[in-house]
Protein backbone atom coordinates (compact mmCIF):
# COMPACT_ATOMS: atom_id res chain seq x y z
CA UNK A 1 0.00 0.00 0.00
CA UNK A 2 1.17 3.54 -0.70
CA UNK A 3 0.59 6.81 0.68
CA UNK A 4 -0.12 8.02 -3.10
CA UNK A 5 -2.76 5.62 -3.76
CA UNK A 6 -4.76 6.74 -0.33
CA UNK A 7 -5.31 9.82 -1.37
CA UNK A 8 -6.16 9.28 -4.96
CA UNK A 9 -9.41 7.12 -3.72
CA UNK A 10 -9.81 9.49 -0.81
CA UNK A 11 -10.02 12.49 -3.00
CA UNK A 12 -11.99 10.74 -5.41
CA UNK A 13 -14.80 9.61 -2.69
CA UNK A 14 -14.01 5.78 -4.40
CA UNK A 15 -14.94 4.29 -0.59
CA UNK A 16 -17.45 2.62 0.51
CA UNK A 17 -17.80 5.92 3.57
CA UNK A 18 -21.91 4.34 4.43
CA UNK A 19 -20.57 1.44 5.77
CA UNK A 20 -17.68 2.99 7.61
CA UNK A 21 -17.51 3.71 11.31
CA UNK A 22 -14.36 5.03 13.34
CA UNK A 23 -12.18 2.71 15.00
CA UNK A 24 -14.01 3.93 18.48
CA UNK A 25 -17.08 2.25 16.68
CA UNK A 26 -18.68 5.29 16.40
CA UNK A 27 -20.57 6.15 12.73
CA UNK A 28 -19.33 8.91 11.35
CA UNK A 29 -20.41 10.94 7.96
CA UNK A 30 -17.91 11.85 5.53
CA UNK A 31 -19.42 15.21 4.75
CA UNK A 32 -16.55 16.83 2.42
CA UNK A 33 -13.41 15.22 1.90
CA UNK A 34 -11.41 18.24 1.49
CA UNK A 35 -9.05 20.44 -0.68
CA UNK A 36 -5.89 17.85 -1.79
CA UNK A 37 -2.54 19.73 -0.51
CA UNK A 38 0.41 18.62 -2.59
CA UNK A 39 2.87 21.89 -0.13
CA UNK A 40 3.34 21.37 3.50
CA UNK A 41 1.28 20.27 5.85
CA UNK A 42 -1.83 18.27 6.37
CA UNK A 43 -2.76 16.13 3.39
CA UNK A 44 -6.71 17.87 2.66
CA UNK A 45 -7.85 20.90 3.61
CA UNK A 46 -10.99 22.33 4.84
CA UNK A 47 -12.80 18.36 5.51
CA UNK A 48 -16.22 17.88 6.71
CA UNK A 49 -17.36 15.56 9.69
CA UNK A 50 -20.26 14.92 11.70
CA UNK A 51 -19.52 12.85 14.44
CA UNK A 52 -22.91 12.10 17.11
CA UNK A 53 -24.57 14.56 15.24
CA UNK A 54 -22.22 17.37 15.50
CA UNK A 55 -20.39 18.61 12.04
CA UNK A 56 -16.65 19.49 12.21
CA UNK A 57 -14.85 21.68 9.71
CA UNK A 58 -11.15 21.18 9.67
CA UNK A 59 -8.31 19.55 8.05
CA UNK A 60 -7.23 15.18 6.88
CA UNK A 61 -3.88 13.38 7.46
CA UNK A 62 -3.72 10.03 5.46
CA UNK A 63 -0.74 7.79 6.50
CA UNK A 64 -0.92 3.83 6.40
CA UNK A 65 -0.27 3.71 10.10
CA UNK A 66 -1.71 5.80 12.33
CA UNK A 67 1.59 5.15 13.95
CA UNK A 68 3.50 7.35 10.78
CA UNK A 69 1.96 10.30 13.05
CA UNK A 70 4.32 9.95 15.64
CA UNK A 71 7.23 8.70 13.19
CA UNK A 72 6.71 12.05 10.85
CA UNK A 73 6.69 14.35 14.40
CA UNK A 74 3.50 15.96 13.68
CA UNK A 75 2.65 15.94 17.34
CA UNK A 76 5.33 18.94 16.99
CA UNK A 77 3.97 20.92 14.47
CA UNK A 78 0.77 23.55 15.33
CA UNK A 79 0.10 22.96 11.27
CA UNK A 80 -1.43 19.48 12.44
CA UNK A 81 -3.03 21.30 15.72
CA UNK A 82 -6.54 21.50 13.68
CA UNK A 83 -6.67 17.75 12.44
CA UNK A 84 -10.79 16.42 12.76
CA UNK A 85 -9.58 13.54 10.90
CA UNK A 86 -6.77 10.91 10.77
CA UNK A 87 -7.50 8.28 7.76
CA UNK A 88 -4.57 5.20 7.52
CA UNK A 89 -5.01 1.83 5.86
CA UNK A 90 -4.29 -0.08 9.26
CA UNK A 91 -4.44 1.48 13.15
CA UNK A 92 -2.11 0.37 15.20
CA UNK A 93 -2.07 3.41 17.79
CA UNK A 94 -4.28 6.04 19.54
CA UNK A 95 -3.24 9.06 18.48
CA UNK A 96 -3.64 12.19 20.71
CA UNK A 97 -4.13 15.90 19.93
CA UNK A 98 -3.87 18.31 22.65
CA UNK A 99 -4.40 15.35 25.07
CA UNK A 100 -8.00 14.48 22.75
CA UNK A 101 -8.07 11.17 21.21
CA UNK A 102 -7.75 11.69 17.41
CA UNK A 103 -10.94 10.54 15.45
CA UNK A 104 -9.42 7.57 13.28
CA UNK A 105 -10.61 5.84 10.18
CA UNK A 106 -9.31 2.65 8.99
CA UNK A 107 -9.42 1.97 4.98
CA UNK A 108 -8.08 -1.59 4.80
CA UNK A 109 -11.47 -3.34 5.22
CA UNK A 110 -12.45 -1.61 2.44
CA UNK A 111 -9.98 -1.65 -0.07
CA UNK A 112 -10.68 -2.86 -3.69
CA UNK A 113 -7.46 -4.74 -4.16
CA UNK A 114 -8.33 -5.44 -8.01
CA UNK A 115 -8.53 -1.42 -8.75
CA UNK A 116 -5.13 -1.28 -7.11
CA UNK A 117 -3.70 -3.82 -8.63
CA UNK A 118 -3.83 -1.99 -11.74
CA UNK A 119 -3.00 1.46 -10.32
CA UNK A 120 0.42 -0.63 -9.25
CA UNK A 121 0.46 -2.01 -13.31
CA UNK A 122 0.95 1.77 -14.11
CA UNK A 123 4.36 2.56 -11.80
CA UNK A 124 5.73 -1.05 -12.19
CA UNK A 125 5.36 -0.47 -16.13
CA UNK A 126 8.32 -1.43 -18.49
CA UNK A 127 6.87 1.02 -20.97
CA UNK A 128 7.49 4.70 -21.16
CA UNK A 129 3.61 5.11 -21.32
CA UNK A 130 2.49 2.90 -18.42
CA UNK A 131 -1.09 3.66 -19.62
CA UNK A 132 -0.92 2.39 -22.93
CA UNK A 133 -2.93 -0.76 -22.84
CA UNK A 134 -6.00 1.02 -21.30
CA UNK A 135 -5.03 4.26 -23.11
CA UNK A 136 -7.48 3.70 -26.19
CA UNK A 137 -10.47 3.63 -23.32
CA UNK A 138 -9.73 7.45 -22.70
CA UNK A 139 -11.64 10.32 -24.39
CA UNK A 140 -10.06 12.62 -26.78
CA UNK A 141 -10.58 15.55 -24.86
CA UNK A 142 -9.47 14.14 -22.13
CA UNK A 143 -5.57 12.98 -23.19
CA UNK A 144 -5.37 16.59 -25.12
CA UNK A 145 -6.92 18.55 -22.06
CA UNK A 146 -3.86 16.68 -20.07
CA UNK A 147 -1.55 17.63 -22.85
CA UNK A 148 -2.22 21.10 -22.54
CA UNK A 149 -1.95 21.01 -18.75
CA UNK A 150 1.77 19.65 -19.10
CA UNK A 151 2.02 22.35 -21.71
CA UNK A 152 1.80 25.16 -19.30
CA UNK A 153 3.79 23.49 -16.53
CA UNK A 154 6.35 22.76 -19.05
CA UNK A 155 6.66 26.79 -19.90
CA UNK A 156 5.98 27.96 -16.52
CA UNK A 157 8.77 25.97 -15.16
CA UNK A 158 11.27 27.54 -18.01
CA UNK A 159 9.90 31.06 -17.15
CA UNK A 160 10.37 30.42 -13.43
CA UNK A 161 14.14 29.34 -13.92
CA UNK A 162 14.63 32.54 -15.74
CA UNK A 163 13.74 34.32 -12.73
CA UNK A 164 15.61 32.25 -10.17
CA UNK A 165 18.51 32.98 -12.37
CA UNK A 166 17.97 36.53 -12.35
CA UNK A 167 17.79 38.51 -9.39
CA UNK A 168 14.56 40.75 -9.07
CA UNK A 169 16.38 43.79 -8.48
CA UNK A 170 17.53 46.29 -11.32
CA UNK A 171 15.87 43.37 -13.83
CA UNK A 172 16.47 44.17 -17.22
CA UNK A 173 14.05 42.10 -19.81
CA UNK A 174 17.16 42.76 -22.71
CA UNK A 175 19.85 40.74 -20.32
CA UNK A 176 17.38 37.83 -19.18
CA UNK A 177 16.28 37.52 -23.30
CA UNK A 178 20.17 37.47 -23.57
CA UNK A 179 20.78 34.90 -21.43
CA UNK A 180 17.62 32.86 -22.78
CA UNK A 181 18.59 33.20 -25.86
CA UNK A 182 22.17 32.17 -25.36
CA UNK A 183 21.38 29.09 -23.50
CA UNK A 184 18.99 27.60 -26.45
CA UNK A 185 21.74 28.31 -28.83
CA UNK A 186 24.16 25.49 -27.39
CA UNK A 187 20.86 22.87 -27.75
CA UNK A 188 21.81 19.97 -25.25
CA UNK A 189 25.23 19.38 -25.73
CA UNK A 190 26.50 23.04 -25.35
CA UNK A 191 23.94 24.69 -23.36
CA UNK A 192 26.20 24.92 -20.21
CA UNK A 193 29.35 26.41 -22.33
CA UNK A 194 26.85 29.07 -23.95
CA UNK A 195 25.13 29.89 -20.76
CA UNK A 196 28.43 30.83 -19.11
CA UNK A 197 29.14 32.78 -22.57
CA UNK A 198 26.68 35.15 -21.63
CA UNK A 199 27.62 35.67 -18.55
CA UNK A 200 30.84 36.33 -19.35
CA UNK A 201 29.80 39.31 -22.06
CA UNK A 202 28.67 42.57 -21.11
CA UNK A 203 25.17 42.53 -22.92
CA UNK A 204 24.62 46.27 -23.06
CA UNK A 205 27.93 47.16 -24.49
CA UNK A 206 27.95 43.80 -26.78
CA UNK A 207 24.69 44.57 -28.03
CA UNK A 208 26.35 48.21 -29.88
CA UNK A 209 29.31 46.71 -30.88
CA UNK A 210 29.39 45.66 -34.54
CA UNK A 211 29.42 42.37 -36.25
CA UNK A 212 33.00 42.01 -36.37
CA UNK A 213 33.80 43.14 -32.55
CA UNK A 214 31.14 40.78 -31.85
CA UNK A 215 32.39 38.12 -33.65
CA UNK A 216 35.59 38.12 -31.86
CA UNK A 217 34.28 38.60 -28.07
CA UNK A 218 32.39 35.38 -28.31
CA UNK A 219 35.06 33.69 -29.46
CA UNK A 220 37.89 34.99 -27.60
CA UNK A 221 35.11 34.86 -24.54
CA UNK A 222 34.81 31.15 -25.61
CA UNK A 223 38.57 30.33 -25.56
CA UNK A 224 38.22 28.46 -29.00
CA UNK A 225 40.99 30.77 -30.28
CA UNK A 226 43.34 28.52 -31.27
CA UNK A 227 47.08 28.87 -29.46
CA UNK A 228 48.61 30.56 -32.33
CA UNK A 229 46.47 32.40 -35.34
CA UNK A 230 46.64 30.33 -38.15
CA UNK A 231 45.44 32.71 -40.88
CA UNK A 232 44.70 36.68 -41.34
CA UNK A 233 41.31 36.61 -40.16
CA UNK A 234 42.35 34.97 -37.25
CA UNK A 235 44.57 37.23 -36.37
CA UNK A 236 42.19 40.53 -36.66
CA UNK A 237 40.28 38.84 -34.55
CA UNK A 238 42.49 38.10 -31.95
CA UNK A 239 43.35 41.14 -31.91
CA UNK A 240 40.46 42.78 -31.54
CA UNK A 241 39.46 40.31 -28.53
CA UNK A 242 42.63 41.40 -26.70
CA UNK A 243 41.60 44.91 -27.32
CA UNK A 244 38.01 44.79 -25.75
CA UNK A 245 39.10 42.30 -23.08
CA UNK A 246 41.51 44.99 -22.24
CA UNK A 247 38.86 47.79 -22.55
CA UNK A 248 36.24 45.76 -20.68
CA UNK A 249 38.23 43.55 -17.94
CA UNK A 250 37.09 40.68 -19.99
CA UNK A 251 38.57 36.88 -19.73
CA UNK A 252 38.23 33.60 -21.48
CA UNK A 253 36.60 30.36 -20.14
CA UNK A 254 38.04 27.19 -20.51
CA UNK A 255 38.36 25.73 -24.09
CA UNK A 256 37.67 22.18 -23.05
CA UNK A 257 33.70 23.00 -22.06
CA UNK A 258 33.10 22.88 -25.04
CA UNK A 259 31.51 19.78 -26.88
CA UNK A 260 32.29 18.79 -31.16
CA UNK A 261 31.34 15.22 -30.35
CA UNK A 262 28.11 14.74 -31.09
CA UNK A 263 27.18 17.54 -33.25
CA UNK A 264 27.04 17.29 -36.48
CA UNK A 265 29.64 19.40 -38.61
CA UNK A 266 26.93 22.33 -39.03
CA UNK A 267 26.14 22.78 -35.38
CA UNK A 268 29.68 22.37 -34.12
CA UNK A 269 30.04 25.39 -31.77
CA UNK A 270 32.53 27.53 -33.42
CA UNK A 271 29.80 27.70 -36.52
CA UNK A 272 26.87 28.12 -33.14
CA UNK A 273 28.85 31.23 -32.09
CA UNK A 274 28.85 33.06 -35.60
CA UNK A 275 25.47 32.65 -36.02
CA UNK A 276 24.63 33.55 -32.34
CA UNK A 277 26.94 36.67 -33.10
CA UNK A 278 25.09 37.62 -35.88
CA UNK A 279 22.00 37.16 -34.63
CA UNK A 280 22.47 38.78 -31.71
CA UNK A 281 23.27 41.68 -34.27
CA UNK A 282 20.56 41.38 -36.64
CA UNK A 283 17.35 40.98 -33.58
CA UNK A 284 15.15 43.69 -32.69
CA UNK A 285 16.33 44.53 -29.64
CA UNK A 286 13.30 47.28 -28.61
CA UNK A 287 10.11 46.39 -26.26
CA UNK A 288 8.09 46.79 -29.34
CA UNK A 289 8.66 44.24 -31.21
CA UNK A 290 6.97 42.15 -28.64
CA UNK A 291 3.84 44.38 -29.41
CA UNK A 292 4.16 43.01 -33.53
CA UNK A 293 1.64 40.48 -34.18
CA UNK A 294 2.46 36.95 -33.67
CA UNK A 295 3.11 36.06 -37.13
CA UNK A 296 5.47 39.27 -37.63
CA UNK A 297 7.21 38.05 -34.55
CA UNK A 298 7.62 34.68 -35.93
CA UNK A 299 8.83 35.96 -39.27
CA UNK A 300 11.67 38.06 -38.26
CA UNK A 301 13.05 35.40 -35.82
CA UNK A 302 13.29 32.86 -38.67
CA UNK A 303 14.37 35.33 -40.51
CA UNK A 304 17.41 36.51 -38.66
CA UNK A 305 17.84 33.15 -36.85
CA UNK A 306 18.52 31.45 -40.78
CA UNK A 307 20.59 34.05 -42.51
CA UNK A 308 22.99 33.09 -44.08
CA UNK A 309 26.61 33.71 -42.09
CA UNK A 310 27.58 37.32 -43.96
CA UNK A 311 31.17 36.58 -43.46
CA UNK A 312 32.61 34.82 -46.39
CA UNK A 313 35.74 32.69 -44.22
CA UNK A 314 32.45 30.57 -42.30
CA UNK A 315 31.18 29.52 -45.67
CA UNK A 316 34.44 27.39 -46.34
CA UNK A 317 35.54 27.19 -42.99
CA UNK A 318 34.13 24.60 -39.55
CA UNK A 319 37.52 25.48 -37.47
CA UNK A 320 40.05 28.58 -37.99
CA UNK A 321 42.60 27.36 -40.70
CA UNK A 322 40.86 24.67 -41.74
CA UNK A 323 39.00 24.46 -44.62
CA UNK A 324 35.83 22.35 -45.51
CA UNK A 325 35.73 19.63 -48.29
CA UNK A 326 32.70 21.53 -49.96
CA UNK A 327 31.84 25.43 -49.69
CA UNK A 328 28.38 26.03 -47.38
CA UNK A 329 26.52 28.73 -46.16
CA UNK A 330 26.75 27.55 -42.89
CA UNK A 331 22.56 28.82 -42.67
CA UNK A 332 20.66 27.31 -39.88
CA UNK A 333 18.12 25.17 -40.62
CA UNK A 334 14.50 25.63 -39.67
CA UNK A 335 14.31 22.85 -37.33
CA UNK A 336 17.15 24.08 -35.35
CA UNK A 337 15.84 27.71 -35.23
CA UNK A 338 12.72 26.57 -34.38
CA UNK A 339 13.55 24.68 -31.06
CA UNK A 340 15.44 27.58 -30.43
CA UNK A 341 12.34 30.08 -30.32
CA UNK A 342 10.69 27.30 -28.27
CA UNK A 343 13.28 26.95 -25.66
CA UNK A 344 14.12 30.45 -25.07
CA UNK A 345 11.83 33.33 -27.05
CA UNK A 346 8.29 31.35 -25.55
CA UNK A 347 9.91 31.05 -22.04
CA UNK A 348 10.83 34.68 -22.56
CA UNK A 349 7.31 36.18 -23.10
CA UNK A 350 5.54 34.44 -20.32
CA UNK A 351 8.64 35.55 -17.82
CA UNK A 352 7.45 39.43 -19.92
CA UNK A 353 3.88 38.42 -18.77
CA UNK A 354 4.54 37.99 -15.15
CA UNK A 355 7.26 41.07 -15.07
CA UNK A 356 4.75 43.32 -16.46
CA UNK A 357 1.46 42.09 -15.26
CA UNK A 358 0.41 41.68 -18.98
CA UNK A 359 -1.03 38.71 -19.43
CA UNK A 360 -1.07 39.48 -23.73
CA UNK A 361 2.84 38.42 -23.74
CA UNK A 362 1.48 34.56 -22.18
CA UNK A 363 -1.06 34.77 -24.84
CA UNK A 364 2.17 35.60 -27.64
CA UNK A 365 3.68 32.88 -25.94
CA UNK A 366 1.39 29.91 -26.96
CA UNK A 367 -0.39 31.77 -30.12
CA UNK A 368 3.90 31.01 -30.97
CA UNK A 369 3.68 27.57 -30.38
CA UNK A 370 0.71 27.11 -32.04
CA UNK A 371 2.29 28.68 -35.62
CA UNK A 372 5.29 26.89 -34.94
CA UNK A 373 5.69 23.02 -36.40
CA UNK A 374 5.69 19.95 -33.90
CA UNK A 375 9.42 18.49 -33.75
CA UNK A 376 10.13 15.12 -34.51
CA UNK A 377 11.81 12.60 -32.43
CA UNK A 378 11.69 9.22 -30.85
CA UNK A 379 9.54 10.40 -28.13
CA UNK A 380 6.97 12.00 -30.08
CA UNK A 381 6.65 8.62 -32.49
CA UNK A 382 5.88 6.33 -29.39
CA UNK A 383 3.05 9.07 -28.57
CA UNK A 384 1.77 8.41 -32.35
CA UNK A 385 2.04 5.52 -32.45
CA UNK A 386 -0.95 5.23 -29.22
CA UNK A 387 -3.18 7.71 -31.30
CA UNK A 388 -1.51 11.11 -30.33
CA UNK A 389 -0.70 13.03 -33.17
CA UNK A 390 1.34 16.57 -32.65
CA UNK A 391 -0.57 18.90 -35.11
CA UNK A 392 1.73 22.21 -33.72
CA UNK A 393 5.14 22.60 -31.46
CA UNK A 394 2.51 23.15 -28.36
CA UNK A 395 0.89 19.85 -28.85
CA UNK A 396 4.42 18.43 -29.22
CA UNK A 397 6.15 20.06 -26.07
CA UNK A 398 2.87 19.30 -24.11
CA UNK A 399 3.92 15.60 -25.08
CA UNK A 400 7.67 16.05 -24.09
CA UNK A 401 6.34 17.43 -20.94
CA UNK A 402 4.31 14.27 -20.00
CA UNK A 403 6.56 11.87 -21.03
CA UNK A 404 9.64 13.58 -18.48
CA UNK A 405 7.75 14.72 -15.59
CA UNK A 406 4.65 13.01 -15.61
CA UNK A 407 5.44 9.35 -17.59
CA UNK A 408 8.32 8.99 -16.36
CA UNK A 409 8.28 9.54 -13.01
CA UNK A 410 4.49 7.11 -13.13
CA UNK A 411 2.44 9.50 -11.58
CA UNK A 412 0.05 7.94 -12.71
CA UNK A 413 -2.27 9.21 -9.69
CA UNK A 414 -2.02 12.73 -10.84
CA UNK A 415 -2.47 12.55 -14.33
CA UNK A 416 -6.05 13.28 -15.73
CA UNK A 417 -5.52 10.84 -18.26
CA UNK A 418 -4.76 7.78 -15.41
CA UNK A 419 -7.54 9.27 -13.11
CA UNK A 420 -10.46 8.30 -16.35
CA UNK A 421 -8.51 4.78 -16.78
CA UNK A 422 -8.57 3.95 -12.71
CA UNK A 423 -11.99 5.79 -12.14
CA UNK A 424 -13.62 3.38 -14.93
CA UNK A 425 -16.05 0.95 -13.10
CA UNK A 426 -15.61 -2.86 -14.11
Amino acid sequence: MTEKYLHFIWKNKRLPFHLMTTTAGKAIRVLNVGTYNTASGPDFFNGQIELDNVVYNGNIELHIKSSDWIAHKHQFDPAYNNVILHVVYEHDQLIFVEGIPLTTLELKPFIDWKHFKQSKQFSVAKNSLACSVHFQACPDPIKWNQVENALFERIKRKANALSNEHPPKSLNPKNVLFHAIATAFGMKTNALPFHELAARIPMEQFLKMAIPQKTALVFGVSGLFSSTATDSYEQQLVNEWKFQAAKLNLSAAQKQMWQFKGCRPSGFPTIRLVQFAQFIDMMDWSSAFWELPVTAIKTQLFSCLCAPIKDAYWKSHYHFGKEKKRPNSAQMSTETATVIIINSIVPFLWWLSDFTSNPIFRERGIDLLETLPAEKNQLLTDWKAVGMVPKSAADSQGLLEMTHQWCAKKICLKCRIGHHILNQKD
